[in-house]
């Protein structure tokens, strides 16, 4: 059985196994594909690089005063021109990208990088700085069973040829740790959203 993802959201994820047999004629071609989806749903949640040096240090005075506010993020704001500006961006790399997982991936941003700035983090950049935080706590903190991946390569074989498990190993194990890392981000930003005060406001007058 093939890992595939059905829906993603920036507020949500959904992982599904089922039994398509896609014709796969290596396993390289397998695992790529699989991973081009792990970073698709990353970019789809968080959509963090490139965005945190516009917003990080806008003030709400500062926010309305310049451009119309759109949402809040404790006292943070996030204005419709940021909105517009980054929407465009991810929809070179998401072209389905909608309005609302645009707003919410960077509220999502906003909130982990609150979180790398509590806990002192140091970095070169801010997008250095979420990196950090990522690693630190969600990455670091995933162990994968040997038991695990060898399950993995024997449910899947038809998509690895002749390939041996040996050969296959470390893309496998890449491809797995980013499944895992996603499904845990999503509960963490899950959480880090309940803590939050966040207000959305509508973005036409």
């Amino acid at each position: 059985m093939k890992a595939s993802v059905l829906y993603t959201s920036a507020s949500a994820m959904r992982f599904n196994y089922n039994g398509n047999n896609a014709s796969i004629v290596t396993a390289k071609h397998a695992i790529e594909r699989n991973s081009t989806a792990i970073r698709t749903i990353f970019i789809r949640i968080i959509a963090i690089f490139g965005l945190i040096s516009c917003l990080a240090g806008a003030s709400i005075c500062n926010a309305e005063l310049i451009d119309r506010v759109i949402a809040y993020v404790d006292d943070r704001a996030i204005t419709y021109s940021e909105y517009l500006e980054r929407h465009e961006k991810i929809r070179r790399s998401v072209p389905g990208i909608t309005e609302e997982e645009t707003l919410n991936s960077m509220i999502n941003a906003l909130l982990l990088l609150q979180r790398a700035k509590k806990m002192r983090l140091e970095a070169p950049t801010e997008d250095d700085l979420i990196k950090e935080y990522l690693d630190i706590t969600i990455k670091s903190r995933i162990v994968l069973k040997e038991e695990k991946i060898l399950e993995y390569y024997n449910n899947n074989k038809q998509e690895f040829g002749e390939k041996e498990f040996a050969a296959v190993r470390p893309s496998i194990e890449k491809y797995l740790l980013e499944l895992e890392t996603n499904i845990q981000l999503k509960e963490h930003l899950k959480e880090l959203r309940k803590q939050a005060n966040i207000v959305i406001l509508p973005k036409d007058k």
